[in-house]
């Protein structure tokens, strides 16, 4: 050709190398006639071989072995078929210089390949995938990768969306609580930042509709009788209630408590309780530290100390509850039951694995304390220091240990008022020892100072478990709905408004469509399989988006659901190493929070499910996740008996403004004599580092990561924030000794 490009040819001797393998044999990915120069396949006698650029240069420059060509030879003409784009960035045709002349200029890009000097299209990443023919860039999940190097509008635009709506109800959320670092404020100041407040997508209109509407299934239509006369109850004497109550092994607890080189030694009765402000007595009457308007120095613990016995499994706050008592459920480990049948006579069947095996019948409770509000005027939702925590209803069953409780959130106005002395408390959906998945209607005593009242439930409201598996997790969709993970990686959800027109249910019945599921009632409306394995926990995205189910499991992915099109709508996360046994839902923020591996707590925008931001890191593995209701703050209780409190919606923001989270209290135990704990309080707000590193816990000899192992009664093994707005300030925490604190937290 005469007008071609002089070829510089090297004259240094290549290595002769062949690779048997092919990563691309067999495989129909290009045409015939493609132009493809493979580095691997040279031959000795042939080095100095021609590069052909989209067939308007005969002769080129050889490549470096790492090049990558921009296009692909045709037949079909010319010019090279990648496309450039306008200043509005329209499709604009072919790219200019498809002549030899402007092929023969060429300049190298920040990768070291070659791009046509006139070019003026977006920069081309030359290891993005090609379609045959075309220079359109493929995306794995539909959209650009923008996370880490956006504008601040891209990166809202795919978290949040565009629409309106979306974008402003993050916005007001980040007015209202994006300016504290740690905890929530109990009062609103003059710019209207700070104080509690519902999720702005769930707005009053919609509210109120789910508080009326949303339950004239249970009022109007007979739910209510039903529900009644399926659950079965009977008032136990004190002396039969007892038995279902935990058995500890010492009847006391000691905790070392008080402020900091101040510590003083105190005995906790098993259902006892120890007020903290009278333990920080000394501290918060001497001093010289102003006090606030209502007469409370400014700093002082308002909380209380629990012992319900043995380790704490559950927990959670009465919905619905506008008075000033307020109601905590708790369940425990029932240890000694547990080893008390597995020691028994009775014929063993083929071993099964515990957590995939319905466990045998034996003794449980579900405790439920009343904690009083003040009523003084200027401190309405504070705690009453003056009045301790009473243990008012327990719940009795025999269907093994109580392995999860979710009280109903969805709000609702109780319409028929019950018998004076009774307070109705709404649904709790529960998973007992045996497998099943059951909704208890709860209506316990409310007068102050009475007996503990001790109620046996031999048959609850609603209960169901799936063919050949057991339930693990249960949650709320909403008024009516109800679902449950399984051992098996199937989800179930049942609409328990949905019942036979009168009478008990059939115990001896079968349902002859799917065999294994007694009662007419108990079928769920959908049965599939989600995971491979054990699922860990399940939550919706109530309230902005209920038909949403987030579910994780053994296998390590977090999967999002749609459950309009189950079977097409769905992501999964990256995988974890670890299984993600807490997921909390963020409606202000629209993330899924999540603890994952080395200790992080990370959340998992809806839009972007597949990508995370790290929102928090603790000095231990986190076992315990709660978010606010009436507030975006986390709660996380680790294995090392730390709580710590973090504002997740400030990183959500920005990632290059400052980030805290402050430990609430630490817990400490040791088994020396009968076994003693340590509490430990007054930590400052810390900045920690979000990089993740493999240094374990900080602690490493010769080369080699160390990691902590943690006496198991040392553990937060549960923490929850109240769900009543006028209350979101008051947080739980158990611990794996059996005690509980309570405190309100709102500054």
């Amino acid at each position: 050709m005469e007008n071609s490009t002089p070829v510089r040819k090297s004259q240094r001797k290549r290595q002769r190398t062949k690779y048997s393998l092919d990563a691309f044999e067999g495989l129909d990915i290009l045409s015939d006639d493609s132009q493809i120069l493979d580095a691997g396949q040279r031959d000795d006698e042939d080095e100095d071989d021609d590069f052909a650029f989209n067939d308007a240069i005969e002769e080129a420059e050889t490549p470096e072995p790492n090049d990558l060509s921009l296009g692909e030879g045709s037949d079909g003409g010319e010019g090279s078929s990648t496309r450039s784009y306008n200043e509005e960035g329209s499709v604009d045709g072919s790219i200019a210089g498809s002549s030899p002349d402007s092929l023969g200029s060429r300049k190298r890009n920040h990768h070291g390949n070659q791009v046509p000097a006139d070019y003026q299209g977006p920069a081309i990443d030359p290891n993005s995938l090609t379609v045959r023919g075309t220079q359109d860039r493929l995306h794995s999940r539909g959209v650009p990768e923008t996370w880490k190097f956006a504008s601040k509008w891209d990166i809202y635009k795919y978290m949040l969306g565009t629409g309106t709506e979306d974008l402003a109800n993050f916005v007001l959320a980040r007015d209202k609580w994006g300016n504290e670092p740690t905890l929530p404020k109990r009062e609103v100041n003059e710019y209207g930042s700070g104080g509690f407040g519902h999720s702005f997508s769930h707005t009053e209109p919609k509210r109120d509709m789910e508080a009326t509407k949303g339950w004239d299934w249970y009022y109007e239509h007979g739910g209510k009788e039903q529900f009644a006369a399926r659950q079965s109850t009977c008032v136990l004497a004190p002396e039969e209630g007892l038995d279902y109550m935990p058995k500890p092994k010492k009847p006391e607890q000691s905790v070392l408590m008080g402020p900091n080189n101040k510590e003083n030694l105190h005995k906790v009765k098993t259902g006892g309780t120890l007020s903290v402000s009278e333990v920080w007595k000394e501290a918060t009457t001497h001093g010289s530290k102003p006090r606030s308007s209502t007469g409370i120095r400014k700093g002082r613990r308002e909380g209380w100390m629990l012992n319900v016995g043995t380790s704490v499994k559950s927990l959670g706050w009465a919905p619905n509850q506008t008075g000033v008592t307020q109601y905590l459920a708790i369940s425990t480990f029932s240890l000694v039951n547990e080893k008390a049948t597995k020691t028994s006579s009775a014929p063993q069947e083929p071993t099964i694995a515990p957590a995939y095996a319905p466990s045998t019948p034996s003794p449980a409770c579900i405790q439920i304390w009343a904690f009083r509000a003040s009523t003084v005027p200027g401190r309405e939702g504070w705690m009453d220091l003056s009045q301790p925590p009473e243990l008012r209803y327990v719940i009795c069953t025999d269907w093994g240990p109580v392995k999860h409780l979710s009280w109903c959130p969805v709000p609702r106005n109780f319409r028929n008022a019950v018998d004076d002395g009774i307070v109705d408390l709404g649904l709790l959906g529960g998973i007992w020892g045996d497998g099943k998945a059951r909704v208890l209607d709860i209506q316990c005593p409310s007068s102050w100072g009475a007996k503990t009242v001790y109620c046996r439930y031999s048959q609850a409201c609603f209960e169901s478990i799936p063919p050949e598996t057991i339930c693990t997790s249960i949650h709320w969709l909403s008024g009516s709905d109800i679902g449950a993970g399984c051992a098996n990686g199937f989800v179930a959800l049942w609409n328990i408004s949905e019942m036979p027109p009168s009478g008990p249910p059939d115990t001896t019945a079968s349902d002859t469509t799917t065999p294994g599921l007694k009662h007419p009632y108990s079928r769920p409306w959908f049965y599939q399989l989600i995971h491979q394995t054990y699922i860990l926990s399940l939550k919706t995205a109530y309230p902005s988006h209920p038909h949403f189910l987030i579910t994780s499991s053994m296998d390590g992915y977090l999967r999002l659901t749609d459950l309009r099109a189950p079977d097409v709508d769905y992501v999964y996360s990256i995988r974890s190493r670890i299984g993600a046994d807490s997921i909390v839902w963020c409606d202000p923020m629209q993330c899924i929070l999540v603890n994952e591996e080395n200790n992080f707590v990370k959340a998992f925008p809806l839009r972007r499910f597949f990508t995370s931001v790290g929102v928090a890191r603790l000095s231990s593995p986190v076992s315990s996740l709660a978010s606010g209701i009436a507030h975006p703050m986390l709660l996380a209780g680790c294995s090392d008996g730390s709580v710590v409190a973090v504002n997740p919606i400030r990183r959500i923001l920005n990632s290059k403004i400052p980030y805290y989270q402050q430990t609430w209290f630490q817990h400490d135990w040791t088994r020396k004599g009968d076994g003693c704990s340590r509490i430990s309080e007054g930590f400052k707000v810390e900045s920690p580092s979000l990089t993740k590193t493999t240094d374990g816990d900080g602690k490493s000899r010769e080369g080699a990561v160390q990691a902590t192992i943690y006496e198991e009664p040392a553990r937060i093994t549960q923490v929850a924030w109240n769900p009543n707005l006028e209350y979101g300030g008051w947080a739980a925490a158990g611990m794996g000794t059996g005690l509980i604190r309570v405190e309100d937290l709102a500054q």
